[in-house]
């Protein structure tokens, strides 16, 4: 099962966006998980990624997005990705 990552921060207004987007075209059959760089826990997973703005979007361990992202772009990504 293909698992998408956002990793986002409170008060960061793209990271809302990005999140609003990938509620609505996310497929069913793919694992969504977000991920709060303003914890401790979520600050160690960037940093093992490499991770250094956000909002970044990682799909299956590679980071696909960083920054805003617009609708097209997101789903023509999803869609490489379903089996």
């Amino acid at each position: 099962m293909t698992t998408i990552q956002l990793y986002y921060s409170d008060t960061c207004q793209n990271c809302h966006q990005v999140r609003s987007l990938l509620l609505e075209v996310l497929p069913k059959t793919m694992k969504f998980k977000e991920i709060n760089i303003s914890y401790t826990e979520g600050q160690q997973k960037a940093k093992d990624l490499n991770i250094m703005s956000v909002p970044t979007v990682v799909i299956d361990g590679e980071v696909v997005f960083i920054g805003r992202i617009s609708k097209e772009e997101l789903i023509r990504e999803i869609k490489t990705r379903e089996s």
